[in-house]
């Protein structure tokens, strides 16, 4: 996962680089917010949010960024249902999706435990909050898979492998698989499960977009999230396949930065897969677009 996001980071800043943005591109970030809620059930699931520095300390945080997804989606907006509190721990959560039970939250930043509302997000970030609930023996586990996002051609295979947070003996943060965890498709359960490495083979028949989580008979899960597109095979090519390898993913979009740098060159079929602005050659706006669609800023093509 790490690998994914400093990939991603990577070519974020050559994209950047490449294409001309608003002069306030500084003063917001669009971040991808995961919700689940005091039942253990997803509310938000990798919606986008705008950003910006609600509380004006000079800084883009996840205290701005679940005001933000509240005020986007929650009925009474933030006043309603988001909540915070001064702790010993800094800016602390109070109230999270309508629920105050007294602190009992966690959330993460691409899959790290934050410290504090005050962490800092950047544009691209994956923020997933939830309201524990076990208020007994706090065992609320937080898991995820090692794609947050997938397209694959319809009954293909989809590798994923489950982990979740836990600590050492030195109370140490570590990553431990989850093993003999139940597949869920669509919040419906499947025949699929984790083996003893986290590990599972997904084959899905049907071509639309699926929401990929998990459960436990052992465990008590933050529910973990995979959003995956499955395309049905077509004579015109894969929309944003542009190395034509069969999926759309970070290395279509360093194909599409070195085509536009003149350092290779696309194919026929996989210009017409990413030529979106029908200009007839690459450029930093299909590039961007493709970035988008991985990132999850994007669901569909047709929004280029």
């Amino acid at each position: 996962m790490i690998k994914k996001i400093t990939a991603i980071s990577a070519v974020l800043m050559m994209s950047f680089t490449l294409t001309a943005f608003p002069a306030d591109a500084e003063d917001s970030a669009d971040i991808i917010v995961t919700i689940s809620d005091k039942d253990g059930n997803l509310v938000l699931i990798q919606d986008s949010v705008r950003v910006t520095d609600i509380d004006g300390d000079g800084a883009l945080t996840i205290y701005d960024a679940l005001y933000q997804a509240h005020e986007d989606y929650y009925d009474g907006g933030a006043e309603a249902g988001f909540g915070t509190e001064q702790t010993q721990y800094g800016l602390s959560l109070a109230k999270l999706w309508g629920t105050a039970n007294g602190g009992s939250y966690g959330y993460y930043v691409n899959h790290n435990s934050a410290f504090s509302m005050t962490d800092p997000v950047q544009n691209g970030d994956y923020l997933y909050a939830f309201v524990y609930t076990d208020l007994t023996a706090w065992s609320d586990s937080y898991s995820f898979f090692d794609q947050d996002n997938a397209e694959i051609k319809q009954g293909d295979s989809l590798d994923l492998t489950l982990s979740r947070a836990a600590y050492d003996e030195n109370w140490s943060p570590i990553t431990l698989p989850v093993e003999n965890a139940v597949i869920t498709i669509n919040g419906k359960e499947t025949q699929y499960r984790t083996d003893a490495d986290g590990k599972v083979t997904i084959i899905l028949e049907n071509a639309e977009s699926s929401i990929i989580s998990a459960k436990s008979d052992t465990l008590t899960l933050v529910p973990p999230v995979c959003k995956v597109i499955t395309q049905e095979a077509s004579a015109d090519g894969l929309s944003g396949d542009a190395d034509q390898n069969g999926t759309v993913n970070i290395l279509d979009v360093i194909t599409i930065n070195k085509a536009i740098l003149g350092k290779d060159s696309l194919s026929e079929q996989g210009l017409a897969n990413i030529d979106f602005n029908k200009n007839q050659k690459p450029d930093s706006d299909e590039s961007l677009t493709v970035l988008k669609y991985i990132v999850g800023l994007i669901t569909d093509f047709s929004q280029a």
